[in-house]
């Protein structure tokens, strides 16, 4: 039982209430709890026989004042949870449009991908990909916007914007790499660039790839992990007029990765790198998803959880009938 003893032990009481229901509650039942505790206040006073001394209405007045501050709090919080409901929703919205799902299966190749931002309060960064198929096979970009935050999201969504529209019309791709850098051309501040590696699987099984200042796609064939370059990587979109292309072939069964900075920039504590090894392991697991499922764990493990850059992966496996001639290795593109 609570024993009213003196007029500050009540009021330290009665005020914490309204403020305690302010975190959890909207105004209206805070409201509800701050009315009763002045009304408590105001029937502690007249049990204890104090109901007519000046600095006990003093008192009262201050658990007044407590009480409006409460249910203005659980106003702005309600406020404040609504617009970040809006937010989430928003960059969920972002989220399909930058990084849309992808099919399992496409024209006899299977297909996983897999996102993760830097940033734990966002869903997306400034890393981006999307495949399409078209009547010259399927068409794929992977690219890596400098910088995150709000303006590396809107330029991302620039350069897939610009990909869509030029990877259906344009011929080559080395000529869907220079449109794309036009078209984003008018977006990039002074220190502003984005990397990319773009790359056309033509139904005989031929790779047309072209790197503009990205890392160069790893091809898993048998047990062995080769980047897939020419040696010439290029300058990222929208720094170059020309991009030049080359070609390679895969086997049914290989696996061809495309990654952003977030995989081979990843660090332990002692500032070492994931090794290759670790990839290609990785990329050994049956089926694509898992593969993938396996290279994020192992990146997670290896830097103990703490990520310094946007990762996305896009991992492909061959599994229609071999092409003709099929080596695995890159040759100049006519």
């Amino acid at each position: 039982m609570l024993y009213l003893t003196t007029g500050i032990t009540v009021i330290s009481l009665l005020s914490v209430a309204p403020l305690i229901v302010a975190t959890v509650a909207d105004e209206r039942r805070t409201a509800i709890f701050a009315g009763a505790a002045v009304a408590l206040t105001i029937a502690a006073g007249w049990w204890e026989g104090t109901i007519t001394d000046a600095i006990y209405w003093t008192r009262v007045a201050v658990v007044c004042v407590i009480s409006v501050m409460a249910v203005v709090v659980a106003g702005l919080r309600r406020r404040r949870e609504e617009r970040l409901a809006r937010m989430t929703a928003i960059a969920q919205a972002t989220q399909l449009a930058l990084l849309p799902p992808l099919p399992a299966q496409m024209t006899g190749i299977s297909i996983a991908a897999r996102y993760r931002s830097a940033t734990r309060e966002a869903s997306v960064g400034g890393d981006l990909y999307e495949i399409i198929p078209t009547r010259r096979g399927i068409r794929l970009i992977i690219g890596d916007v400098r910088g995150n935050g709000l303006d590396a999201i809107r330029l991302a969504g620039h350069v897939l914007s610009a990909f869509r529209r030029s990877m259906v019309a344009s011929p080559a791709m080395e000529q869907v790499a220079r449109e794309v850098g036009q078209a984003i051309g008018p977006y990039l501040g002074e220190e502003d660039f984005v990397t990319a590696a773009l790359a056309q699987i033509a139904p005989a099984g031929t790779l047309t790839i072209v790197i503009c200042g990205h890392h160069p796609p790893l091809l898993r064939h048998g047990g062995d992990l080769q980047p897939l370059t020419d040696g010439k990587p290029g300058l990222p979109l929208g720094l170059a007029d020309d991009y030049t292309a080359f070609t390679a072939s895969w086997s049914p069964g290989d696996r061809l990765l495309l990654y952003t900075d977030g995989l081979v920039d990843s660090r332990d504590a002692h500032g070492d790198f994931l090794s290759e090894d670790a990839i290609t392991t990785a990329l050994a697991a049956p089926g694509c998803d898992q593969a993938l499922d396996t290279l994020m764990t192992a990146v997670h493990r290896h830097t103990g959880g703490h990520a310094h850059d946007d990762m996305a992966l896009l991992l492909l496996e061959h599994s229609a009938s071999p092409p003709s001639g099929a080596n695995g290795l890159p040759s100049r593109h006519p």
